[in-house]
């Protein structure tokens, strides 16, 4: 079996997803390839990363109103990214020419859209299948001529099935291996070197530590017997402001996320996405806090939705949040969902 998979150069959580479902799916004997539908893309690419980039960093308003707006007339917004699209679509149909794939298999919504309107063209006839790793439900996952759309809860499904998704079906978080069995808080403090007596508060804001994450850090380090850890992710600019900052520690992209993360008594997120998933399967108490806009607000408020994490509306709120005990413990059923990449090989066509 050949499998193409898409990603994105977009943070980390796409290619997160991407690498493991491809390790899942090359350790059962599938032949899998990738291409970046960012990164390959040339200056096209890297003219929407910027872009991306600069509206959640300088302009979430914006962004938000964008992505409102998808939802509420998604064949209207469809067209318009279609319209520069041609790149991509370049890209992508060069891509599964080479690779003559019997599945694609796509982690990142645009690219979903590109490969559905060349499979509309007969320009991809592979079937597609979307990994959705967001839990909220958004029209720009979604295209008609796509074969399945693979979701993370049971009622993100519900949700994608009312906008049209075909082919929606449950599957559970893509995670690392090392999230199957992630240390306990003992261990991984003593490994970190963080104190076994003080309450400690994680703050993750992805990869490019977008989000005003300084102000959200102040908040918390003035609460008493608490230490912040903040994961800085790429931004060393703010790892170095934070640096000498009272009861803070500022860490830098690392590969020890599954020890911070067993060791924190709560994680405080803003975006929804990969990182409150292996937060969760640590058994961590999440607050969403300032959740990004667009996909993280959509995220954060299914996440609440489903009880599986506090959202904090304001800086009160996040005291309350932060300072209330609670049990830490993995949200019932959160895998108890099939594997992604056994649906993946499913849906291969039989010879």
């Amino acid at each position: 079996m050949r499998l193409l998979f898409v990603t994105a150069d977009m943070g980390s959580g796409h290619h997160e997803v991407t690498a493991e479902l491809m390790r899942r799916c090359a350790a059962t004997g599938a032949a899998c390839s990738s291409v970046d539908v960012i990164a390959d893309a040339g200056a096209a690419g890297a003219r929407l990363r910027a872009t991306y980039r600069l509206l959640l960093r300088r302009a979430p308003g914006v962004y938000d109103a964008a992505m409102r707006a998808w939802a509420r007339w998604p064949g209207l917004l469809e067209r318009f990214t279609a319209r520069n699209a041609a790149p991509f679509e370049r890209l992508l149909a060069d891509a599964v020419a080479a690779a003559r794939p019997d599945v694609v298999v796509s982690t990142y919504n645009l690219a979903s859209q590109c490969l559905g309107r060349l499979r509309r063209r007969r320009a991809v006839d592979a079937p597609v299948v979307t990994v959705v790793p967001d839990p909220g439900a958004h029209p720009y996952w979604i295209s008609p001529d796509v074969t399945a759309h693979l979701v993370p809860t049971a009622l993100t499904a519900e949700r994608f099935r009312a906008l049209g998704a075909p082919g929606t079906r449950v599957v559970r978080p893509t995670l690392r291996m090392e999230f199957r069995s992630p240390p306990d808080r003992t261990a991984a403090r003593a490994v970190l070197g963080l104190p076994g007596d003080r309450r400690v508060v994680l703050l993750t804001a992805g990869s490019w530590a977008v989000g005003g994450l300084p102000r959200t850090v102040e908040l918390v380090r003035q609460l008493p017997d608490t230490l912040a850890v903040v994961l800085c992710g790429r931004d060393e600019r703010l790892r170095t402001r934070l640096s000498d900052v009272a009861a803070v520690r500022p860490v830098g992209w690392t590969d020890e996320v599954v020890r911070y993360l067993s060791a924190a008594d709560v994680v405080v997120d803003n975006a929804g996405g990969v990182t409150c998933w292996e937060a969760l399967a640590c058994g961590a108490r999440v607050v969403a806090y300032r959740p990004l806009a667009g996909h993280g607000r959509l995220n954060v408020a299914t996440l609440a939705e489903l009880g599986w994490v506090r959202w904090a509306h304001d800086g009160d709120g996040l005291r309350h949040a932060l300072t209330t005990d609670g049990e830490r413990s993995a949200p019932a059923g959160l895998f108890d969902a099939p594997d992604a990449a056994d649906v993946v090989r499913t849906l291969a066509p039989r010879p």
